[in-house]
């Protein structure tokens, strides 16, 4: 019998991971909707997802999510030198490959870093159990829709050399 857990699984669980977080963290995580819904959240309403160009694409009325500061943090981010933070940013991947950036001074220094959240509940619905992906969104962009993540899969830490 193989009980070594498939790709995509949590050991010991048949929900599949939602979201990974690698890159430079002292412990990468592999969590599933549960664990994400499991963690503090903010709510956020009446959001206008704009494009780049300024075409209006989608309102949010109300959306719930965790702070991408707050599942850093829970990553426990290695800072070896005194100014690695103010080398560091922020890769969210989707599963197609669609990608967005922030700076780590903009995650963790300013109001931007606030919006930042991974969505657990979307109108009132919760996320991964009424469609099977999670989403991020940047809402104190004025142009929210350029960085709102469908499907993300992968948060990422990296350090500018």
């Amino acid at each position: 019998m193989n009980t070594k857990p498939s790709e995509g699984e949590l050991p010991n669980s048949p929900e599949t991971i939602a979201l990974r977080v690698t890159g430079r963290v002292g412990n990468p995580l592999m969590l599933g909707m549960t664990d994400i819904r499991d963690m503090e959240s903010e709510e956020f309403q009446d959001l206008f997802i704009v494009c780049g160009t300024g075409t209006p694409k989608d309102c949010i009325q109300r959306c719930r999510g965790v702070l991408i500061e707050k599942i850093i943090q829970k990553a426990d981010v290695l800072k070896e030198g005194h100014n690695d933070t103010k080398k560091m940013f922020i890769v969210a991947t989707a599963d197609d490959g669609y990608k967005v950036v922030f700076s780590w001074q903009e995650i963790f220094n300013t109001a931007i870093g606030g919006g930042v959240a991974v969505l657990t509940e979307r109108d009132g619905l919760p996320l991964g159990e009424t469609r099977d992906r999670i989403d991020l969104i940047s809402s104190q962009d004025y142009y929210a829709g350029s960085r709102y993540v469908r499907d993300l899969r992968y948060i990422e830490v990296l350090l500018f050399q």
